[in-house]
């Protein structure tokens, strides 16, 4: 058996290793960390939950001292949940080595965040928009960073994030090591590669993660119109806690309006909804105060919930790449786990390509034969009893606005003022007396920030923003035009705004 000793891991960290309970290296862990410490650039393909945290820890906190005055190691989480997972399992591999680790991330209090830094640190985990933001205080050094690490760099991506990945590796000093994680390896995520890093090497145990006997896989032959059907059947087993994946935001809001209706107690995250609603409704998910969470890949992308027992493909995805990911979150943490695909007549295609894909069997049920399924699993309802009520059927709510049907209001303030988006949002729902649900995405330029809001408000929002006052400073507030969307294929990474560093 392999041992972390065997990979590399110094005395220290294999002592806070074995009191966390590593037995063994995972395979990412096993083919990454001896490339990580000497001293190569890592691009590592790896799902959440492989042990890709461990991976980037064990190497950045081997190859650093502790005791700096400013951070060595610098790493950049989408999502302040991440992030918050990332620093507390580099906290406990920590406490033998004695690396400060500190996270910054939006939604907590600057003055802690600026308190900890000024204190000392050796590791920054961060969201891009808070590092941006402390960095343009003047509170966030990194000119002393030896070890860079970009995780979930395919959601990076799909967030938005890629010019402040761009920003922060240009503050970082050009002799530095750096690793880059991504569930998936497109063409996208390989020229941002390329532009950060020198020659890595490429790690990848994308396939290694889906195991036959953690998840049982099924499809199921539907009509377009029958997938609710098929949907109750599945979740009348016992009320298995469920993801239920979508291929379009629409059909997220659709599904969970129906199922809202009927008096099920459910959530939905997708990727126009407000950062703070999507975090505040997987801490919902993952507390059992719903047992059904609708999703689309992007929003879901990162989720680490061990007690998933069932997942749904509502909508037969269209690359095995993306049925894997989405499979993989159930049957985790050595638990079993189910899976159901839904296929239309013209999807019957794609069964086979998942099958050669994961070199597994997926096999074929009907409505009859779900019903006569165990997929609710006993140990876990057990170890985790459900604190949700059903509430009673409700009227549906007004309709929200949708992609495309948001308007867009500008707000003159700059970025040197270093707000966040979470800090826009309160802002704009506190002075307009909305809830975050009307509000849409928010973008930030060097002058500017942009908001798309309900229209049916727009006015009302115009006329309470103007003149109101941001951090002791009145506010402009004016229509803006809706930014064109990007067309289908048209490449998500933008001009390198500084040369590579090849």
């Amino acid at each position: 058996m392999t041992t972390f000793k065997d990979l590399g891991a110094g005395k220290k960290l294999c002592t806070s290793i074995a009191a966390m309970g590593w037995n063994e290296p995972t395979p990412i862990q096993e083919n990454a960390i001896p490339v990580g410490l000497s001293g190569r650039d890592l691009l590592g393909q790896a799902r959440t939950g492989t042990g890709k945290t461990g991976a980037f820890s064990v190497v950045a906190l081997g190859r650093t001292k502790a005791g700096s005055k400013t951070p060595t190691t610098m790493v950049l989480s989408p999502t302040r949940e991440l992030a918050d997972q990332i620093s507390k399992e580099m906290k406990e591999l920590s406490k033998a080595t004695r690396h400060v680790v500190v996270p910054l991330y939006g939604g907590t209090s600057y003055a802690e965040q600026l308190k900890a830094l000024s204190a000392g640190c050796d590791v920054v985990v961060g969201t891009p928009g808070r590092v941006m933001d402390l960095m343009g205080r003047g509170a966030l050094d990194l000119s002393s960073v030896k070890e860079l690490v970009v995780d979930e760099a395919d959601r990076m991506l799909d967030m938005g994030f890629v010019e402040d990945v761009f920003s922060i590796a240009r503050a970082v000093p050009e002799k530095r090591h750096t690793m880059m994680f991504s569930a998936t390896i497109s063409d996208e995520v390989r020229k941002v590669a390329a532009a950060i890093m020198k020659d890595p090497e490429t790690v990848s145990v994308s396939q290694d993660g889906i195991a036959a006997d953690s998840v049982r896989q099924y499809y199921v032959e539907v009509k377009r119109n029958g997938k609710m059907d098929v949907l109750r059947d599945i979740l009348a087993n016992g009320e298995p806690k469920t993801i239920v994946f979508c291929s379009t935001k629409k059909m997220v809001d659709d599904l969970y309006e129906g199922m809202s209706r009927e008096g099920t107690r459910v959530g939905a995250i997708h990727g126009d909804m407000p950062q703070s609603r999507r975090e505040k409704t997987i801490r919902g998910f993952r507390a059992n105060k719903m047992s059904i969470l609708i999703a689309t890949d992007v929003a879901a992308r990162g989720l680490d919930i061990d007690d998933v027992e069932c997942v749904v493909n509502y909508d037969a995805p269209l690359d095995p790449e993306t049925y894997v990911h989405r499979i993989g979150r159930t049957g985790r943490a050595g638990r079993k786990g189910i899976a159901f695909t839904m296929v239309t007549p013209r999807e019957d295609l794609r069964i086979p390509s998942y099958q050669e894909f994961t070199g597994e069997e997926i096999e074929r049920v009907t409505r009859k034969m779900i019903a006569g399924m165990e997929i609710a699993n006993p140990e876990l309802k057990a170890l985790h009893p459900v604190k949700r009520e059903k509430p009673k059927p409700k009227a549906p709510e007004p309709r929200k606005a949708r992609r495309g049907e948001c308007a867009v209001i500008s707000l003159d303030i700059p970025r040197s003022m270093g707000a966040t988006r979470t800090d826009v949002s309160d802002f704009v729902t506190s002075v307009v007396h909305v809830g975050r649900d009307s509000l849409g995405r928010i973008g930030m330029s060097e002058a500017a920030v942009f908001v798309e809001i309900d229209p049916e408000i727009e006015k009302d929002a115009l006329k309470a923003l103007n003149g109101a006052s941001f951090r002791g400073r009145k506010v402009r507030a004016s229509p803006a035009p809706v930014k064109p969307r990007r067309k289908e294929g048209e490449s998500r990474v933008p001009a390198l705004p500084f040369k590579s560093i090849k």
